[in-house]
C-alpha cells in the first residue's frame, strides 16, 4: 500500500494530467471534481506543493471562482501537524453586530524563541467588506468569522508550510468572474478526445529555444582577437600561449604571473563558457596554471 501511495503522486505535469484524466472519470472523487480534469489537475498541482497525495488534495482543496482554497479544518491540520507550532487558539467574543473571532498562532522561530501571531475578524470587518448579504454569513456568522480569523492567522505565521492557499470558506466570498458560470456549463462534459494531453503539455511547457553556435575567441593582450573553430582550437592557443609566457627569457617569475593574469583576465568569459562546455578541458588548464604559474609549484619544479 505504500509503494502504491508513493506512485501516486506526480513528479511532473504528464504524470499529473494523466492522474486528473483518470479520476475524473470515477464515482469515488468528490461531486465538485467529477468530469472536471482540469480542477482535479489544478488541486493535484497544489497538493503536490504541500506533500499531499492526489486523492488527498481532491479532499481538502477546492477550485473555487477559478482559486485553489483548502478548507479550514484541514488547514488547521496542516499546521497542528508542524512541528514548529507551539499552539493554535481560537475564541469568539460579543454578540450581535459586536461578534469578533480572534485567532492566536505560538509558532517555533529560527533562533528558539517563541513568535505570536494574532488575527481578528469582525462583524464590522464582514460589512465593510459585503459579505453580510451572503447566505453562509446569515446562516453561520460565528463560523465564518473564526475562518476568516483562522485563514489570516495561518497564512502570517505558517506561509512556508500552507504555500499560499487560502481558506475555501473565504474564497467562496470572492465575486464570481464575469461568464464563469456560462463556460463551466459549456465545459462541464468531459470528452477525452477534446484535447490530447501532449497538446495540453505542449501549452504549459514553454518552447525550446534553438541551441545557439558557441564562438571561441582567443583575447591575446596587445593583440587582435584570434577566432578559432571550437573548443579544443581554444585550449590548444590558449595553453600555446601559456607556454610563451613560461618559456620568456625577459621576465621573472612575478612578471610572468602578471602576464599570466592579464592573458586571464582577458579570456575570464571565454574561461567560464569552457567550464559549462567541457569540465574536463578547464580542469587541464588549471592544472598547467597551477604547475606553471604558483609560486610552490614552481619552486619544486
Amino acid at each position: 500500500m505504500n509503494n502504491l501511495r508513493t506512485n501516486l503522486i506526480p513528479t511532473d505535469v504528464d504524470q499529473a494530467l494523466r492522474i486528473s484524466e483518470m479520476f475524473a472519470k470515477s464515482d469515488l472523487v468528490p461531486d465538485n471534481y467529477k468530469n472536471k480534469p482540469a480542477n482535479i489537475f489544478l488541486a493535484v498541482s497544489a497538493g503536490a506543493s504541500l506533500g499531499l497525495a492526489p486523492f488527498q488534495a481532491m479532499q481538502n482543496i477546492a477550485v473555487i471562482n477559478g482559486k485553489p482554497s483548502i478548507f479550514g479544518d484541514a488547514l488547521l491540520a496542516m499546521v497542528r501537524n508542524d512541528k514548529r507550532c507551539l499552539s493554535v487558539k481560537e475564541s469568539i467574543e460579543g454578540e450581535g453586530a459586536n461578534m469578533k473571532a480572534t485567532c492566536v498562532v505560538s509558532r517555533l522561530a529560527p533562533n528558539g524563541e517563541t513568535e505570536v501571531i494574532s488575527s481578528s475578524f469582525s462583524m464590522g470587518n464582514a460589512q465593510k467588506a459585503g459579505l453580510l448579504n451572503r447566505k453562509p454569513w446569515q446562516q453561520y456568522p460565528d463560523r465564518m468569522l473564526q475562518m476568516r480569523a483562522r485563514g489570516f492567522a495561518l497564512r502570517d505565521a505558517f506561509a512556508d508550510v500552507i504555500g499560499g492557499l487560502i481558506t475555501s470558506e473565504e474564497a467562496q466570498d470572492y465575486p464570481v468572474p464575469k461568464g464563469a458560470v456560462q463556460d463551466q456549463e459549456s465545459t462541464s462534459k468531459f470528452d477525452k478526445d477534446a484535447r490530447s494531453i501532449d497538446a495540453i503539455v505542449g501549452e504549459l511547457t514553454p518552447p525550446e529555444e534553438p541551441k545557439k553556435e558557441l564562438e571561441w575567441v582567443l583575447n591575446i593582450p596587445g593583440k587582435k582577437p584570434l577566432h578559432v573553430k571550437n573548443k579544443n582550437d581554444f585550449v590548444l592557443e590558449y595553453k600555446y600561449f601559456m607556454d610563451l609566457i613560461d618559456r620568456s627569457k625577459m621576465w621573472d617569475f612575478q612578471t610572468k604571473q602578471k602576464k599570466y593574469a592579464e592573458l586571464k583576465t582577458n579570456n575570464m568569459e571565454m574561461l567560464e563558457q569552457l567550464r559549462e562546455a567541457d569540465f574536463g578541458l578547464i580542469e587541464e588548464i588549471e592544472m598547467d596554471e597551477g604547475r606553471l604559474f604558483d609560486a610552490e609549484d614552481a619552486t619544486n619544479t
